[in-house]
C-alpha cells in the first residue's frame, strides 16, 4: 500500500478502468492503490459518495514518481488535469482511519466525451420530453451525462429534481458540476427560493461557449433515491415558449395553466425596441408563481422572485414562471407584460402631473382583470420622499401594489399595505398594479410628499387678487406664486381680531390657490395679507377693505322671463331635491341678460313642486344671515308660486327649505342696478308684518 507522499510500486497498485470503481477496506488504516488507465494530459473526475452506504473516502491522484496531481476540489469537480509521468495512481484512504467496509469511486474522464456518459438532451417548455431519471443507491451515487457540442444554445436552464427520503434521516447533499472539453465550465448561477434551504426542484442558469461539449457530473449519495435532470434553452430561440407583444400599461393579462408544482413553464415577451422598457409581473391567487426572466441572448434580465421586474437592453424576453415545490400551487396564472417606457420617455398612457410639490392624488378607481393597472410620469428630483398610502375602498382585503421606478428600473418604494416608503428619483415612474390573490380591487391611493416641497420646486409668492374687497362679503383671494399646497394659508391682520383665509382649492401645477375670507363683520381699512408656507411666513401686500355698498339701492331693469334655476333637471344647481335644512346657491349675475356687476337685486318666480311634507322656502342674499321670514309656504304634494325681489351679494342668491324635501324653480323677470334710471327699491331686513 502507497501514501501521498510516497508513490506506490506499481505490482501494489490495483489496475481500473474508468467508470465506477468498488472497493473494501479489510483493516483499519488501509490505503488502496488505484492504477488509473488515463495518458498524461488527460483530465478526469473522481466521484465519491456524499453520504449513505459504504465508507466516505478521499481520493488522491499523484504519478508515477509520486508527484500529486491535483487537489480534491479538482477532482470533485472533474477538472483534475494529469501534467506528471503516466501511469497515474489514485490514492484512496477512509476519512475514519480506524472504519472498514466497502467504498466506491467513479471516475471520469473529461477532456473526452465518454461513451459510458448518457446525452442530456435538449427538452421543450411545453412537455417533459427531454426529462432524464436517475437513479442512486445500491453502490450509486454518481451520475456523468454528455451535452455534445452541436446540440446546446450560449444560454440553457437546468433543473435537478432530487428525490427526498421520506423518513428525512439523510438530508440530500448533491452537487452537478458541468466541463468542457477544454477543461472550462460555464457560468452558472444557482436561483435560490425563499424559505427554502434544500430545493428538491432547482433551477440553474448557465452560459455555455458555441461549439464546446460539455460533461454533466452529478454528484450525490449512495442511497436510494431517484432523480431528474431537465435542460432548456433560454434564449430567443427557446423551444416551447408561448410568444405575444409586450401591452400597454394596464392591458389584460396572458392568462396560462400553473402545471405541476416545480415544472417550468415560458413566455416569450417581444417589445418593438431594445430601449424599450418592460414590467414583468406574474399573479395567483398565492403569489406563488416565480419569475425568472432572461433577455434574447439569454442573460439573466431579473432573478426568480415573485415581484415584479423591469428590464430593458432586448427586444424579447423569455419569462420562465415556476412554482416551487412545498408552495401552494393555483390552478392558473396571470403575467402582466407592460411597455412602461420607451427611449422617449414613460409610455404615453401614463399621466404627467404639473407638480408634486405636495404628493400626487388622491386617486380612487377599480383595477380588475380589465384595467390591471395605471401610472404617472412624476416631475420628481433625487432625495424626494413620498409616504404612499394605498387603501381598499370596497371592503377587501386587496388593495393595489404600488411602484416608483427609477429610469433604471429599480423600485424604490418598501413596505406593506396600507403604508409604504418611496423615494425617488429623476423622473420617476409611479405604477399601481393589480395584486397577487384578487381580480378586483376599489382603491384610494395618494403618495403623499414627507421632504415637502417635492420636485426641486420652492415655495414663492407672487400676487394676490383683488387688492380691493367690499365690507359684508365673503371675498375669494386668488394668490400666485410656485409650491403653493392645500396647506398654504391667507392671513390678514390689522383689524380688531386677525383673519384667516380658508384655502379652496390649488390648481394641479401649485401655482394658483383660491381662498375665501369671511369679511361680513370686518371694517373698511387696510389689511395686512401674509402667506404661510412649510412653516415660513411670506409678506404679500395690502388688502383694502371698503364700505359696504348700501344694498339693493338703484332702479329696475326688465329682462325677457327666463329659467335660471330648476333641481329637477339640474339648471343652475346641482340635481337634487333641496332636503330638510338644506341650501342651495344660485349664481344670477352674468346670465340672462344680467350684468356681472352692479345688480343689486333681481325680480324672481320662485315655484316649489313635489314637497314631501309641509315647509316653506326662504330666499336671501348669498353670504348673508338668513332671517326666519319664508318666500314660498306649500303642503305635501303642492306646486306653487311666488314673486321674490332679493338682493344679490357676491353674484348669487341662497335658496332655504325648513323641512322635507323639494324641488324648487326660478324664473328671472328683472333685476335692480345703480344707474340712477328706472324705478327705485330700498330693501328693508325681511320681517314678519302679519
Amino acid at each position: 500500500m502507497g501514501t501521498a507522499q510516497a508513490a506506490p510500486v506499481a505490482e501494489d497498485c490495483v489496475g481500473v478502468t474508468e467508470g465506477r470503481y468498488a472497493g473494501t477496506f479489510t483493516a483499519p488504516g488501509q490505503t488502496h492503490c488505484l492504477e488509473l488507465p488515463s495518458p498524461q494530459g488527460a483530465r478526469i473526475a473522481a466521484l465519491t459518495s456524499r453520504g449513505g452506504a459504504g465508507l466516505t473516502v478521499q481520493v488522491e491522484v499523484v504519478d508515477r514518481n509520486g508527484t500529486a496531481q491535483c487537489t480534491a476540489g479538482d477532482l470533485a469537480e472533474g477538472v483534475c488535469g494529469l501534467t506528471g509521468t503516466a501511469p497515474f495512481r489514485a490514492l484512496v484512504h477512509a476519512d475514519d482511519t480506524e472504519a472498514t467496509g466497502p467504498y466506491g469511486v467513479h471516475f471520469v474522464r473529461t477532456d473526452v466525451l465518454q461513451k459510458e456518459c448518457r446525452t442530456l438532451p435538449a427538452g421543450t417548455f411545453a412537455d417533459d420530453s427531454g426529462t432524464v431519471r436517475l437513479e442512486t443507491g445500491n453502490g450509486v451515487f454518481s451520475h456523468c451525462l454528455t451535452i455534445p457540442a452541436d446540440a446546446h444554445s450560449t444560454s440553457e436552464l437546468l433543473r435537478i429534481r432530487y428525490g427526498f427520503p421520506e423518513d428525512g434521516e439523510l438530508i440530500p447533499r448533491y452537487v452537478v458540476s458541468m466541463i468542457d472539453t477544454d477543461g472550462d465550465g460555464p457560468s452558472c448561477y444557482s436561483h435560490p427560493t425563499a424559505n427554502q434551504p434544500i430545493r428538491t426542484d432547482g433551477l440553474t442558469s448557465c452560459s455555455f461557449s458555441a461549439g464546446k461539449a460539455y460533461t454533466v457530473l452529478v454528484h450525490g449519495q449512495d442511497a436510494p433515491r431517484s432523480h431528474t435532470l431537465d435542460r432548456w434553452d433560454v434564449t430567443a430561440t427557446a423551444r416551447g415558449c408561448a410568444v405575444s407583444p409586450a401591452t400597454a400599461v394596464g392591458a389584460p393579462a396572458v392568462t396560462s395553466a400553473s402545471g405541476q408544482s416545480g415544472t417550468p413553464r415560458c413566455h416569450r415577451i417581444t417589445t418593438s425596441a431594445a430601449t424599450d422598457r418592460l414590467r414583468l409581473d406574474a399573479r395567483d391567487a398565492h403569489d406563488s408563481t416565480h419569475t425568472l426572466v432572461m433577455d434574447g441572448d439569454g442573460g439573466i434580465a431579473c432573478y426568480q422572485k415573485n415581484l415584479a421586474c423591469a428590464p430593458t437592453n432586448s427586444t424579447s424576453y423569455q419569462v420562465v414562471t415556476q412554482v416551487p415545490d412545498g408552495w401552494d400551487l393555483s390552478d392558473s396564472y396571470r403575467l402582466d407584460a407592460w411597455k412602461i417606457a420607451t427611449a422617449a420617455g414613460p409610455a404615453p398612457e401614463c399621466v404627467r402631473p404639473a407638480s408634486i410639490a405636495y404628493g400626487y392624488g388622491p386617486l380612487t378607481g377599480t383595477l380588475s382583470e380589465e384595467r390591471t393597472g395605471v401610472c404617472a410620469a412624476l416631475p420628481s428630483v433625487d432625495d424626494d420622499r413620498f409616504r404612499a398610502d394605498i387603501t381598499a375602498t370596497d371592503g377587501g382585503t386587496y388593495a393595489p401594489v404600488p411602484s416608483l421606478y427609477t429610469k433604471d428600473g429599480t423600485n424604490l418604494c418598501t413596505g406593506r399595505p396600507p403604508s409604504y416608503d418611496c423615494q425617488a428619483s429623476d423622473q420617476s415612474l409611479y405604477v399601481l398594479a393589480l395584486p397577487d390573490g384578487t381580480e378586483r380591487t376599489a382603491y384610494r391611493a395618494e403618495l403623499v410628499c414627507t421632504t415637502a416641497p417635492c420636485g426641486g420646486e420652492e415655495v414663492t409668492i407672487g400676487t394676490i387678487t383683488p387688492t380691493t374687497v367690499q365690507s359684508g362679503t365673503v371675498a375669494t383671494l386668488t394668490v400666485q406664486g410656485t409650491a403653493l399646497g392645500m396647506s398654504t394659508t391667507v392671513d390678514l391682520t390689522g383689524g380688531p381680531a386677525p383673519l384667516t383665509a380658508t384655502t379652496v382649492s390649488v390648481s394641479d401645477d401649485a401655482r394658483t390657490l383660491k381662498a375665501t375670507v369671511d369679511l361680513r363683520t370686518a371694517p373698511a381699512g387696510n389689511w395686512t395679507i401674509s402667506v404661510r408656507a412649510l412653516r415660513h411666513q411670506y409678506a404679500a401686500g395690502t388688502l383694502t377693505v371698503t364700505p359696504p355698498a348700501v344694498s339693493g339701492l338703484g332702479t329696475y331693469k326688465p329682462v325677457t322671463p327666463t329659467r335660471l334655476m330648476d333641481t329637477r333637471s339640474g339648471l343652475g344647481v346641482p340635481k337634487a331635491k333641496v332636503g330638510q335644512g338644506g341650501t342651495v346657491t344660485l349664481q344670477v349675475a352674468g346670465t340672462a341678460g344680467i350684468p356681472a356687476s352692479g345688480v343689486t337685486a333681481v325680480v324672481l318666480n320662485v315655484t316649489a313642486t313635489d314637497p314631501t311634507s309641509a315647509s316653506h322656502v326662504s330666499v336671501y342674499p348669498d353670504g348673508t344671515p338668513r332671517s326666519s321670514a319664508s318666500n314660498l309656504n306649500f303642503t305635501a304634494g303642492q306646486t306653487i308660486p311666488n314673486l321674490v325681489i332679493v338682493p344679490v351679494v357676491n353674484g348669487k342668491v341662497s335658496f332655504y327649505n325648513n323641512a322635507g324635501s323639494v324641488d324648487l324653480i326660478a324664473d328671472v323677470a328683472g333685476y335692480y342696478t345703480t344707474d340712477g334710471s328706472g324705478s327705485s327699491y330700498k330693501p328693508v331686513t325681511p320681517t314678519r308684518l302679519m
